[in-house]
């Protein structure tokens, strides 16, 4: 396990002015900025474009029409993203069935038309999102996972790098659990996958050890040949909370990490758990 992957959310306090005076601010080592209110709400400075929107069957009709305009204009690899969302889709109702045997048909067909520029963009259209009896649900097809999530969550970046029999996907999300402005928590998954088999999440985490320093405060809450989790406190003055799991599945590792205030973390620890409990791979 020698690559080198994105470091993440490694929390360094930076002096500068936040956006409003009472309100606090942190930078981590890749750059992204946090802004606290006093609530514990939390902001970021990117300007977010929807690139990335939860699809649900009761809208069905506009999402499939959608797919096939942007194919049409050349916005190949956000076509593919809606149409995997569709695909996602449980069958609850042949309304549902018949929308994705209509999608379906519309893959097959550009699939042998295009071939491995086909692959290509499909492998480029990674992540994808449903919504259903209100969950959000968060897929990732090139090193597999589903995250299911009780409220909503905005994508805040998606990047993904590919070598030599190595891939790597890094998502970051913003989650609210409430319908207001800012995030209740900040959530990462780092997602890899390697050349050969991993032997035990031990191994894992020390490949993050190695390439990932932080100083971080960290209780170990379970742990088991695949798995280990912990809950973790920055040392620093914010002192912001989270929990955080290592996860294997043969050549595939996995770490997620969910952050919030301590005010938001006592809050919605619950929820937060949840996430981390309902993280799954095929």
């Amino acid at each position: 396990m020698k690559h080198a992957i994105v470091i993440l959310l490694l929390i360094v306090s930076i002096p500068v002015q936040a956006q409003m005076p009472d309100w606090a601010m942190m930078k981590d080592r890749e750059g992204n900025t946090y802004y606290f209110d006093k609530s514990g709400k939390i902001y970021t400075d990117e300007n977010i474009k929807p690139a990335y929107k939860a699809v649900a069957k009761d809208e069905l009709e506009y999402y499939t029409s959608k797919v096939k305009t942007l194919w049409k204009a050349g916005y190949r690899k956000q076509a593919l993203t809606i149409a995997k969302s569709i695909m996602a889709l449980r069958e609850t109702s042949q309304h549902v069935i018949n929308g994705k045997k209509d999608i379906a048909a519309f893959l097959r067909e550009n699939q042998m038309k295009h071939g491995n520029r086909f692959v290509d963009i499909s492998r480029e259209a990674w992540l994808y999102l449903t919504r259903e009896d209100n969950r959000m649900y968060l897929f990732n097809d090139k090193v597999p996972y589903i995250v299911s999530i009780a409220g909503n969550a905005e994508v805040i970046s998606a990047k993904s790098l590919d070598s030599l029999q190595y891939s790597q996907t890094v998502l970051r999300t913003g989650i609210r659990f409430t319908p207001t402005k800012g995030y209740d928590a900040i959530m990462t998954i780092a997602a890899e996958s390697f050349a050969g088999t991993i032997e035990s999440v031990n191994v894992l985490q020390q490949h993050w050890k190695n390439v990932a320093f932080d100083t971080f405060q960290r209780t170990l809450i379970k742990t088991n040949d695949s798995m280990a989790l912990y809950s973790f406190i920055t040392a620093d003055a914010l002192q912001l909370v989270g929990l955080e799991l290592f996860m294997i599945k043969e050549n595939r590792g996995y770490m997620v990490r969910i952050f919030t205030t301590k005010e938001r973390f006592n809050q919605y620890k619950d929820d937060i758990a949840a996430i981390i409990d309902g993280f799954s791979t095929p």
